[in-house]
Formats: C-alpha cells, sequence, structure tokens
C-alpha cells in the first residue's frame, strides 16, 4: 500500500512539472480542435497536419504549460477554512455547498520532446500525465458533523484516485481530400495519427465500497472495502482519426476519435493492494477503547495488467471573419478513466489581431460535475519563421485571483521553414 501511495504522489507531482502536448491548448480553454495544424495536429486533428505554414520544428521544453484544478476549493475560501478556530454551521455548509456531492481534483500534464512537420506529415514525441482524485462529499459531512444519519453510502463513481504517465512517439498523415464525393458535397479532408506507447507509471481504483451506519439497538457500524492497483513500465498503442471540411466560405466543421485501440501493457513492477475495514456495535460508551475496528490490508504481486484508453470523441465548429476567429468544441468520453470523463463538455475561443502578427486570444470552457468553469487569456507573435505565445488559464473565476479553483499557465513556441 505504502508503494501505491508514493506512486500516486510523483504521478500528481509530475503532473505539476510538465505540460500539455500542445500546450496553445490552454489558450483556447480547450476549444482547439480547428485550430491545430502541423505538429500540434498529431494530438487534435490530424486532418489539419498539412495547414501549418511550410515545414514546422519543436524543440525540448519549448512548448510547456501545467494545470492543475479543484471543484470546490478556491485560494480565498481555502485561506478562509484554515484560518478559522472553530467552524460554526453556516461555515461548514458553505464548505459542503461548494462540493456538489463531491471534491474532485484534476491534473493533467506533459511535455514536448520534439516534433517535425513536411507536408503531409508530422512526426513527434511527448510525455503525458493524467491524474484525478475524488472524495463524496459525505466523508467531509461526516467529519463535520458527525455520524447523523442512518446510513452513509460510498462507492467508486465519487470516491479513488486514478493516474496514468506514458511517453509517446507519434507519426501522423493528414491533409487528403476523401474522393467520390458529390460535386454538391463540400470537399472532406482526412487524416491518422498512429503513437506507440511507452508507460512509465499507473494507479487505478478498482473497487471503492463502503457503508457507515447507525441506530439505537445495534449502534455504528462500519464495512469498507477497497481494492487499487499499480504498475510501472508498459508499452502500448494508440491512434486517432480526424475529419474537417470547409462547409461554407469561412466556416469549418470537424470531427476527431481519439484512442482508437489504445491500451498500455504493464511488464514492470506491479501489484494488487487490498484494504478491509469493519466494526459493528460500536457505543458512545466504548468509543475509548482499544481495538474497535477490525482491519486487513493485503499486497498481491501481478505478473502485468493492460490499462484501456477509452475512446473520445470531438466536434468542433469554427468561423473567421477579417481580423478574428470564433471556434466551439464538444468533447465527450465513452468512459470515466484518469484520461476521460463520460460527462461531456463545451468550449469556446476567440482570437482578434488588433495587428496583423499580434493576436489577442480569449477562451472560455463550460463547468460539468468533474471540472469548473475555465476561462484562459493569451497572446501571442506570429512571424514568417517562428511563433511564440504566453498564456494562463483560471478556473471558477474569470480572472485568476484568490477566487480560482485552479490555474495554468502554458508557453509556446515553434520554427517554421
Amino acid at each position: 500500500m505504502k508503494k501505491l501511495y508514493i506512486l500516486l504522489a510523483i504521478l500528481i507531482s509530475l503532473g505539476l512539472l510538465n505540460a500539455m502536448p500542445s500546450a496553445k491548448s490552454i489558450f483556447f480553454a480547450d476549444s482547439y480542435m480547428l485550430r491545430a495544424a502541423g505538429v500540434e495536429a498529431n494530438y487534435w486533428n490530424p486532418a489539419r497536419i498539412n495547414k501549418a505554414p511550410g515545414g514546422e520544428l519543436w524543440l525540448p521544453a519549448l512548448n510547456t504549460g501545467v494545470s492543475i484544478s479543484n471543484n470546490a476549493l478556491s485560494l480565498h475560501k481555502y485561506n478562509y477554512f484554515v484560518s478559522r478556530d472553530t467552524l460554526h454551521t453556516k461555515d461548514k455548509e458553505k464548505l459542503l455547498k461548494g462540493m456538489r456531492g463531491k471534491l474532485a481534483l484534476s491534473a493533467e500534464a506533459s511535455i514536448s520532446t520534439f516534433g517535425f512537420t513536411s507536408g503531409y506529415v508530422a512526426l513527434s514525441s511527448a510525455n503525458h500525465l493524467f491524474a484525478k482524485v475524488r472524495a463524496q462529499e459525505d466523508i467531509l459531512r461526516l467529519a463535520l458533523y458527525g455520524n447523523n444519519k442512518d446510513e452513509y453510502r460510498f462507492g467508486k463513481e465519487a470516491n479513488g484516485a486514478d493516474g496514468i504517465a506514458y511517453s509517446d512517439i507519434t507519426l501522423g498523415f493528414g491533409g487528403f481530400k476523401l474522393p467520390y464525393l458529390d460535386q454538391y458535397v463540400p470537399d472532406i479532408y482526412i487524416g491518422a495519427s498512429l503513437s506507440a506507447l511507452a508507460g512509465i507509471g499507473s494507479v487505478e481504483t478498482q473497487k471503492f465500497d463502503a457503508i457507515v451506519s447507525n441506530n439505537t439497538e445495534s449502534g455504528l457500524s462500519v464495512d469498507l472495502e477497497a481494492q487499487a492497483r499499480y504498475a510501472t513500465v508498459g508499452a502500448g498503442f494508440k491512434s486517432m482519426l480526424g475529419l474537417y471540411s470547409e462547409v461554407y466560405p469561412n466556416l469549418e466543421l470537424g470531427f476527431t476519435l481519439d484512442n482508437i485501440g489504445g491500451s498500455i501493457k504493464w511488464m514492470g513492477d506491479s501489484s494488487a493492494e487490498y484494504y478491509s475495514v469493519w466494526a459493528d456495535s460500536i457505543y458512545a460508551l466504548n468509543v475509548d477503547e482499544e481495538d474497535l475496528f477490525n482491519e486487513e490490508q493485503e499486497s498481491r504481486e501481478l505478473d502485468g495488467f493492460e490499462s484501456k484508453l477509452p475512446p473520445e470523441m470531438r466536434l468542433a465548429a469554427k468561423y473567421s471573419i477579417a481580423n478574428a476567429t470564433f471556434s466551439l468544441d464538444y468533447v465527450q468520453g465513452f468512459e470515466h478513466s484518469a484520461l476521460t470523463s463520460a460527462t461531456g463538455r463545451i468550449s469556446a475561443a476567440a482570437s482578434y489581431y488588433p495587428v496583423q502578427s499580434l493576436p489577442l486570444i480569449f477562451g472560455i470552457s463550460l463547468p460539468n460535475s468533474d471540472l469548473p468553469l475555465k476561462t484562459s487569456y493569451g497572446i501571442a507573435y506570429q512571424g514568417r519563421s517562428n511563433e511564440f505565445g504566453i498564456a494562463v488559464q483560471s478556473f471558477d473565476a474569470i480572472i485568476p485571483c484568490e477566487s480560482s479553483k485552479g490555474i495554468a499557465f502554458a508557453l509556446s513556441m515553434r520554427f517554421f521553414f
């Protein structure tokens, strides 16, 4: 169990030290599928690989960023609660109200290693990390108020931790026009990317079932069973298919399906961790007695296991006018995992050019049950031979401030030839 905690801490720490595979997605609050071109298109829509202004080169660590967020606690709220000697009922309810059923912490990160684009082909490599930790609101309610309900139930959907870290080498082909279309059908362009994956580490919560019950006849009863597995060193594969079309002058529509056939087979140190706690007939009169709770903990070595990377679908639209571009994205995972969410999410962005080579960028991503509102602000310089930009992103606050529930930073630099 101790190894499991250490690996999870390392995964979350990596999330704080690395960056998004395409840092510019932070500029646009993830409304980026039809904006990506060249190397970035390998990860967002390979049909747009040939849309870079000529050949493109990425150097190590020049496309970096970091993002960490939660859905409940802002910096201001955290400072307020930790500074209080006593939490009154009003304070407790204020804390619980912000959780909306559960506390969810999320970190997504990676750092680019290299990237190269020429014509319809792109080759790139990056390190990726995804980590999620969640805890049900009733856990905090129990801590604040004690056991004042007949029964509390806890399940895996709202409790647990999942994380995965891996490196990729990705080869993409894109920008090819679909043949044999009717003359009245707009041109549709297609692309695909194939990724060889080297697994760094994985933590998965496989089971979390708990019941806490209380009544005057049998007293307090507790029954908890949890199971997780972790692993290091693996190898795998995933692929992405992308399409886009200019259906009307200045209006583009796009579609991608990511993680097709995605999985990592873990071959290094791996084990399954089992933990259970149970107790019966606990009354206030014997709370000071020892051995009220029974506890079992077991660790079993595994020969290895496979982590599936669930598919994720994205739809997007982009409209351009004289000095501005507007985009709208919808992303939908098919399963909850460290990488994906089964809860859909909508994001939108706008870029405006007050002068030809200096875009100002704003993005917004609407909240869902897992993540709060995201707003992004970016500025870039776009020259003939290079592009450079920086951005900041705030969670659940219009601008980065003490009311933010998370923060993200991004640096993007690429060279053209």
